[in-house]
């Protein structure tokens, strides 16, 4: 059964259509047997509801809370803002700002004390030291700043004699770093 066909069959029962859609829907539910259990279905739904629906009294009348409401919006609005609470107020809204700047002030003072900033200077130069603690190399390193390069040199130990070509090599890097 279509939706539309339901919805039509729950205004007729509750009586919220004209005189003609009322004379199609019964006529529609005459000739069709699913339309006559369902129209069964919301009458007994209706009558069960009906019948087990509390009812609540409110002691007082609409208008009366209604007009309580009224004169308390009436209260608050006559009422002056407290002495104190305007002192708080005022506070919040002029040295509350003053507050916040102190602490970040002093935030970053504890900061600086705290770390040795000379370290993010760019013309201090770190220092890295290479520690080589294996028995069977030796390593030297250079490092040039102004050209951004690092060399690591590693030798093997266990070669008894160093190549002229080693030696020619090391003897160019030693001049390199002396100037």
């Amino acid at each position: 059964m279509k939706q539309e066909l339901q919805l039509q069959l729950q205004s007729y029962l509750d009586g919220e259509l004209s005189g003609r859609e009322a004379r199609q829907v019964a006529a529609l539910v005459e000739q069709n047997h699913e339309a006559q259990s369902l129209l069964g279905e919301l009458r007994m739904t209706k009558a069960f509801l009906a019948g087990n629906e509390p009812e609540v009294t409110v002691p007082e009348s609409r208008e009366f809370y209604w007009s309580k409401i009224e004169r308390e919006i009436a209260r608050a609005e006559k009422s002056p803002a407290s002495a104190g609470s305007g002192f708080l107020l005022a506070w919040r809204k002029h040295f509350a700002p003053l507050v916040g700047v102190a602490l970040v002030f002093f935030l970053a003072v504890g900061v600086v004390q705290h770390y040795d900033l000379s370290l993010f200077d760019g013309n201090t130069q770190m220092e890295n030291e290479v520690e080589n603690n294996s028995e069977f190399t030796s390593s030297f390193s250079f490092r040039s700043h102004p050209e951004k390069m690092f060399v690591v040199w590693v030798q093997d130990k266990s070669a008894e004699t160093v190549s002229e070509v080693d030696l020619e090599i090391m003897d160019e890097v030693e001049d390199v770093v002396i100037q």
